[in-house]
């Protein structure tokens, strides 16, 4: 089980893909504005954003988007367009290690066991 699947599980959502779909209940990406910055974006619906809630300047914190996704629905599929940049393995794995009671670390290797 990958790192982000495990925290699909702690988070009780069906997944996060980098798959971009228009039925996906969140998005996270980053889009260039018309004078060339890059902004990040955290929408529900990208076609009608809340600017001032949902575009940010400097990339979100991990804590942001953990709440953010903790809100939806457990059928919900989150399309992040860099799950790499977005949800860096080491703060997964600290968020795994502070929520889930399956989850063990042992000399810097994951170990996943079930009950």
């Amino acid at each position: 089980m990958t790192h982000i699947e495990q925290l699909t599980k702690i988070l009780k959502i069906d997944k996060v893909t980098e798959d971009y779909g228009r039925y996906c209940n969140l998005h996270i990406y980053t889009q260039t504005t018309a004078d060339g910055y890059e902004v990040y974006v955290v929408s529900h619906d990208p076609s009608n954003m809340d600017w001032e809630n949902d575009v940010f300047y400097y990339k979100p914190d991990f804590d942001i988007l953990i709440e953010t996704i903790s809100e939806l629905d457990e059928d919900a599929i989150v399309y992040c367009s860099d799950v790499d940049e977005f949800f860096p393995e080491y703060e997964v794995e600290n968020f795994i290690e502070c929520n889930d009671e399956e989850y063990k670390v042992d000399d810097g290797v994951i170990n996943y066991f079930t009950k």
